[in-house]
């Protein structure tokens, strides 16, 4: 399931048991603390699913938002206050608006451009009243970091920035509004954030018109879409909850993003007895295979010429014993035929051991110079490999199978946490209006 929509959905069969009994309108497909989630809310959610899995069921995808849903609300009650923003990506409000208006465009994608078609515009951008202001020297004044300050503004900047009126854009049927500085510059992460600062109008200018571009789309949502006040309550509720679901994965320690420093991962597995990690080993004893020896060629070459000379020939097709050959004459050449190297063997430079361990079998690497000495080149040549496993007390075994088997009781946590809240939320699924 693409990690967008990742959620531990539980076996909810039990939640259908209580939909024969329970009456709802038509449209309504599912009700979360009594209230009613409709259709038109499911298939906004559906159709954006489907854009990285065309397969998913309007089921999977229920079963989901309700467990998002519920997600966020635990996460609000229990980690929000304790969890501080983050630093390098767009704030809370920011991202509810892109998240909001990515889920407009997917699901009304023809209406979008129909309502700009019907006021004659080809771009959201027409909606600019005057070019973006951006050439006052005042704007570079308010923009110039100040000693001390990595990014940001102080609060004078602040306070200018607040003022400061980017540009004014006026959707039909709406009022004129205004863009500030500190509106565009709060809309921005850490990358754009630093152009800005280094005076990159082009930068300026592009947010500006994507924050404009933006804009139409989150006002066409608020103004035409054919939703009910409920529905649209409902699907800025649930966007809010994704963001909020990816803050309790991280607070429990279940992150997959590879820029969290997931150290309460590492606290639990530093409480895993080296009993489980041995019976997890035994079980699963495939995941930690490793190279024990290889049978290999190596010709050893004396200059970056001849190594040049080489990686064009290995590419139109010769082989090891060719190369040999060919290069018999050559002083400082030297041919090494096939024989074991295993783990460990530093006969000839640690290095090589590795790297011939790392090669496929049958086929022959390019020439590598060798480290620390300009004027020595290799060819290697694996034929065969032999696969071992590591040892059960190895600080390797140990930390992938403790992390794994953390891992586990955490997600184990999270679906009792998730069970229980369902429980208490009294959900029910209306199977007939799927």
């Amino acid at each position: 399931m693409n990690r967008a929509w990742m959620a531990v959905v539980l076996t909810a069969a039990w939640l259908w048991t209580a939909a024969g009994a329970s009456t709802a309108p038509p449209d309504t497909v599912a009700r979360v603390d009594g209230a009613p989630l409709s259709r038109q809310v499911l298939e906004v959610f559906v159709a954006s699913a489907r854009v990285h899995e065309p397969d998913i069921s309007e089921l999977q995808v229920l079963e989901n938002l309700v467990d998002v849903h519920l997600m966020g609300v635990w996460f609000r009650e229990v980690y929000a206050e304790h969890t501080p923003p983050s630093r390098v990506g767009y704030d809370r409000d920011t991202l509810a608006r892109r998240d909001l208006a990515a889920l407009t465009r997917v699901a009304w994608r023809g209406p979008l451009a129909q309502t700009l078609a019907g006021w004659g515009w080809s771009s959201p951008s027409q909606a600019l009243r005057a070019p973006p202001n951006l050439d006052d020297p005042e704007l570079a004044a308010i923009l110039k970091l100040r000693p001390g300050l990595h990014m940001g503004f102080d609060p004078d900047q602040q306070a200018a920035a607040e003022r400061w009126v980017l540009a004014r854009y006026r959707f039909p049927g709406a009022a004129t509004r205004t863009l500030t500085l500190a509106q565009l510059y709060r809309a921005q992460n850490v990358a754009s954030k630093t152009r800005f600062h280094n005076l990159d109008r082009d930068a300026l200018a592009s947010a500006v018109h994507d924050y404009v571009r933006r804009a139409f789309v989150l006002d066409w949502f608020e103004r035409r879409a054919p939703l009910s006040d409920a529905d649209r309550a409902w699907i800025r509720q649930l966007v809010l909850d994704r963001q909020d679901q990816r803050g309790l994965m991280l607070a429990l320690g279940l992150s997959d993003d590879p820029h969290d420093d997931n150290t309460l991962l590492a606290e639990v597995a530093e409480d895993i007895p080296a009993k489980e990690i041995e019976r997890y080993y035994n079980y699963h004893r495939d995941l930690f295979t490793r190279v024990e020896k290889v049978r290999a060629a190596r010709l050893w070459l004396p200059s970056s010429a001849l190594a040049d000379d080489a990686r064009r020939r290995l590419a139109e097709g010769a082989n090891l014993d060719a190369l040999a050959a060919a290069y018999r004459e050559q002083e400082g050449v030297r041919y090494q035929p096939p024989v074991w190297l295993a783990r460990g063997d530093n006969a000839d430079g640690a290095w090589l051991t590795g790297f011939a361990f790392a090669q496929t079998p049958g086929q022959t690497a390019p020439p590598i110079r060798a480290p620390g000495d300009p004027d020595s080149w290799v060819v290697v040549q694996v034929q065969e490999r032999v696969q071992g496993y590591q040892p059960v007390d190895s600080e390797s075994v140990r930390y992938q199978a403790s992390r794994t088997l953390a891992r586990t009781r955490m997600l184990e946590h999270l679906q009792t946490g998730l069970a229980r809240r369902q429980n208490a939320a009294a959900v029910h699924f209306f199977p007939e209006a799927l």
